[in-house]
């Protein structure tokens, strides 16, 4: 059910989104996924992606144009979109490198993370 607020088309989130049309990784242990970036915030992003099975915590999404490497949760999920909210995030040192250097700069993050 919609709230009133919401039905009249009210913004309800804490950022302002920016729609985009980006490449980054999500990634997940030692695989990662290429996905579009539809809007981004400073709270969070949605991304059109695949049916991939996504674990509702513990993803990360590397977006190598803008430099940062967030730990992200699942607050919404489609089909073919998601919601992401960002629960840390990090600069990034230098270029993603494709999935590969996706992974090892998630890895590395959550080592940080963990104080590893």
């Amino acid at each position: 059910m919609r709230t009133d607020v919401q039905s009249r088309g009210l913004e309800q989130r804490a950022h302002p989104r920016t729609p985009t049309k980006r490449k980054a990784y999500l990634v997940d242990g030692r695989k990662a996924w290429k996905c579009s970036l539809i809007d981004i915030a400073d709270g969070g992003a949605r991304v059109s992606l695949a049916d991939m099975g996504l674990p509702e915590e513990g993803i990360f999404l590397v977006d190598s144009i803008a430099k940062r490497v967030h730990l992200t949760r699942v607050v919404w999920r489609s089909q073919k979109e998601a919601g992401l909210q960002f629960i840390q995030s990090e600069a990034l040192d230098g270029p993603a490198g494709g999935k590969d250097g996706a992974v090892t700069i998630a890895t590395r993050f959550a080592w940080r993370l963990n104080g590893a």
